[in-house]
């Protein structure tokens, strides 16, 4: 720890949770970030790493399986496989029954491991991004995922900030920048940032690194509209400390409009504001799904019915409960699992025509389980960002109480509006 550093917080590590919060765990805190010296910090903070996986190695498999046998569908051709364990519920060889319930678990697990490698190949892009980081020895590239809180990174025009930043210096001429944010909040227009005043008055940006500064800036948070904290130069007589907000932060998925910026990494890894407005990734199911389960309780509950009916027809002779059970097994062909695959293979090659479709090149499909969720759409609501509507208004009816005016009456309103205006003189005199 360096001699005359400002702390957020106690030093000695007393406990299991200063220990935690030692380790980047515990309770998020403001933090100290000195310029160009991560080795300075005053606790330790996550990697810069995108993770949008679902599962991992060891999950999988495991992971794979409850998603699946949570739900009633499923569950059902499992007890009927294992039933047949069981001598006197046996109807007939075991693969009958486990080849069809392994085929079907199997194209679910192929998809799902697909998708896996596709999220962990897009991420991997991404933390693979090669960026330059000023350093005592010159600048230098380093990946997105080696990126720590106090590097001074510079992001080129139309580059994507890799971290969350303040900004310190542009190489635009009137001292400022624009950001594309539509990836962080979804608008198109661009948003104006500004450097801090006394690091962009510097001559070059080599020279961030002989100045004696600091950034205190609050704890990790979800606001993206707000930032508060103080920049602090010790070495100027008197000391220079500004304060900081939303016009001096970069923050990770906005990509550079105009010009080379020069930032200082404030936050990491899991603590950017675009991964703790991000919900933790899950294995999504849409309503025609939940329509199918609930459909297979309901013929479930009339099959029982009819195997009640036809052990009642027996009189319960017997061991009449055995009975019920076989009569279950000998109607189970009224569930069809075969559905269940039809179902899969469908959206399987449903997610390929739509990132196949040469009317909309680009197109990512991130989830295959619910692509007929597209079809359930019946209204779109949207704000006046240009987000779909690319910024054209067009004049399509003009309401006033229980009046409307269209195009077609258009010279009927501005003589409307001609008469008021040239009225209104004589009604003042």
């Amino acid at each position: 720890m360096q001699a005359g550093m400002p702390l957020s917080g106690p030093v000695t590590l007393a406990g299991c949770g200063e220990w935690l919060r030692c380790c980047g765990g515990g309770e998020p805190r403001p933090r100290t970030v000195w310029l160009g010296h991560p080795e300075k910090r005053d606790q330790r903070y996550p990697r810069n790493v995108i993770n949008n996986q679902k599962y991992n190695f060891f999950t999988f498999l495991p992971g794979v399986l409850f998603n699946q046998f949570k739900y009633f569908f499923n569950l059902y051709f499992l007890l009927l496989a294992c039933s047949q364990f069981v001598p006197e519920m046996r109807l007939g060889a075991l693969y009958t029954y486990w080849v069809p319930l392994g085929f079907v678990l199997a194209v679910t697990i192929i998809r799902e491991a697909v998708e896996e490698i596709r999220c962990y190949m897009r991420d991997k892009e991404v933390n693979s991004q090669v960026y330059s980081r000023l350093t005592a020895r010159g600048t230098v590239k380093v990946k997105s995922s080696s990126i720590q809180v106090g590097d001074l990174i510079i992001v080129e025009k139309n580059q994507r900030v890799p971290a969350d930043m303040i900004f310190l210096r542009t190489s635009e001429k009137n001292g400022s920048c624009f950001l594309r944010t539509d990836q962080l909040d979804g608008e198109t227009d661009w948003k104006l940032r500004l450097p801090v005043a006394c690091t962009q008055r510097l001559p070059t940006a080599a020279d961030l690194l002989q100045i004696r500064s600091y950034v205190y800036a609050e704890e990790p948070n979800i606001d993206i509209h707000n930032f508060v904290g103080t920049f602090t130069r010790e070495d100027s007589d008197p000391p220079i400390s500004e304060s900081l907000s939303i016009e001096n932060a970069l923050w990770a998925g906005t990509v550079t409009a105009s010009g080379t910026v020069v930032g200082v990494v404030l936050y990491t890894g899991r603590e950017l504001r675009s991964v703790m407005n991000t919900s933790n990734p899950r294995s999504k199911i849409g309503l025609f799904d939940l329509e199918v389960n609930c459909l297979t309780k309901i013929l479930f509950a009339a099959l029982v019915v009819v195997a009640l009916v036809m052990v009642a027809l027996q009189h319960f002779a017997g061991r009449w409960y055995l009975q019920i059970i076989r009569f279950l097994l000998l109607f189970s062909n009224i569930i069809p699992i075969s559905l269940r695959v039809n179902l899969d293979m469908g959206k399987i090659v449903y997610s390929w025509v739509i990132r196949r479709d040469s009317k909309i090149p680009g197109t990512v499909v991130r989830s295959s389980t619910i692509p007929e969720q597209l079809g359930r759409i019946s209204y779109l609501l949207t704000d006046k960002t240009g987000t779909l509507t690319q910024n054209e208004m067009v004049f399509k009816r003009l309401h006033l109480g229980t009046v409307a005016y269209g195009l077609d009456s258009m010279d009927e309103v501005q003589s409307h509006i001609f008469s008021i205006y040239t009225q209104r003189p004589l009604a003042w005199k």
